[in-house]
C-alpha cells in the first residue's frame, strides 16, 4: 500500500506546486485559481461522505482505490486538454471525485494491515513519505514543465494513476 500511496502522491506532487502557473497560462488569475481549488475541495469533501458509505458496503474495499485511480487518471487527461476556465473547473471537480473515492478506501485498507504494537511507526512511514515524495515530485515536475510544458507531466500523472489502478486490480486481495 505504501508503494501505491507513494506513486499516487508523486503524481499529484508533480503539479501541485506549479498549479497557479498553469491557471495563469490558460488565462486565469488568482481568483480563478482559488475558485478552482474550491471546486476541487468541495467535490472531494461532499463526495467523500457518499464514497465512504458506498465503499463500506463493498466486499473488497480495494475496488474503491481502483476506481479512484481511473477517475484521477481521467482528470489528469482533462488537464492535458484544458485551455478554458470551465475545463479547469471540470478537471478539478473530477479530481475531487477521484480523491473522494481514494482516501476512505486507502485508509481502510492500510489501517487494516497496521499492527497494533507498531501502528505509530507504520503510520509514521506513511506520513513521512507523504512529505518526502512530493518534495522530489515537485522538483521533477518543475524541471519537466520547464523543458517540455505541462502536457508532459499530465500524461505522466495520468499514466502513473492508471498503472496504480491496474496494479491494485491485479494483486491478489490477500497481499493487500
Amino acid at each position: 500500500m505504501l508503494i501505491i500511496s507513494g506513486a499516487f502522491t508523486f503524481a499529484f506532487g508533480m503539479f501541485s506546486p506549479i498549479y497557479a502557473l498553469f491557471v495563469e497560462g490558460i488565462g486565469g488569475n488568482v481568483t480563478t485559481a482559488a475558485n478552482a481549488w474550491a471546486v476541487f475541495s468541495l467535490s472531494a469533501g461532499v463526495l467523500t461522505f457518499a464514497a465512504g458509505r458506498w465503499e463500506n458496503k463493498l466486499k473488497e474495499t480495494e475496488m474503491g482505490i481502483i476506481l479512484s485511480q481511473f477517475i484521477i487518471a481521467s482528470a489528469y487527461l482533462v488537464y492535458c486538454f484544458t485551455d478554458r476556465i470551465w475545463m479547469l473547473y471540470a478537471a478539478q471537480a473530477l479530481l475531487g471525485a477521484g480523491m473522494a473515492f481514494y482516501w476512505p478506501a486507502f485508509h481502510s485498507v492500510y489501517g487494516s494491515h497496521v499492527e497494533k504494537r507498531k501502528a505509530t511507526a507504520q503510520w509514521g512511514w506513511y506520513d513521512g513519505l507523504a512529505y518526502l515524495i512530493p518534495a522530489v515530485a515537485a522538483v521533477i515536475g518543475g524541471f519537466l514543465v520547464e523543458l517540455y510544458g505541462f502536457g508532459v507531466i499530465f500524461i505522466i500523472m495520468a499514466t502513473v494513476s492508471f498503472l496504480c489502478g491496474i496494479f491494485i486490480w491485479a494483486l491478489p486481495r490477500k497481499v493487500l
